[in-house]
């Protein structure tokens, strides 16, 4: 199972770096090397999870709402187009080299714990500032 979804997700970069050049499969790469699938849907996990102690969040459908719109299938697209934008190709290679580095590869291994810790400060002033929105009962 692994490996078809391995060459699954290997035929769709295919597909589509063939309308997307040199700059998209450069995107595509940085993204494989610094496991930005995985630590999104870690950061939808920590999000959902932190946003289910709030009344106005912990609804039925809730859940299934937030990871629809927040799956990485709905945002890969825009983030690339993002990337290609901002990044210049030796950019994107230089930046691909980096975290292909042992010092790249331990802030990649490190990110998912940090994004949790960031994704409670943040959900947590959320939900302050969400008080500011519901009446006082």
């Amino acid at each position: 199972m692994k490996n078809m979804k391995f060459a699954l997700g290997l035929c769709l970069a295919f597909a589509t770096s063939a309308y997307g050049g040199e700059k998209h499969d450069l995107v595509l790469e940085l993204l494989e090397v610094t496991n930005a699938k995985q630590n999104h849907e870690l950061m939808v996990d920590a999000y959902i999870n932190q946003l289910a102690g709030n009344p106005i969040a912990a609804t039925p459908g809730f859940e299934q709402y937030f990871r629809e719109a927040m799956a990485w299938e709905a945002l890969v697209g825009p983030t690339t187009k993002i990337y290609e934008e901002s990044y210049t190709a030796n950019e994107l290679k230089a930046i691909t080299e980096f975290f292909s580095s042992p010092i790249g590869k331990s802030f990649i291994a490190k990110a998912p714990d940090v994004n949790e810790k960031t994704t409670v400060v943040l959900v947590e002033n959320m939900q302050k500032a969400l008080k500011h929105l519901t009446p006082p009962q």
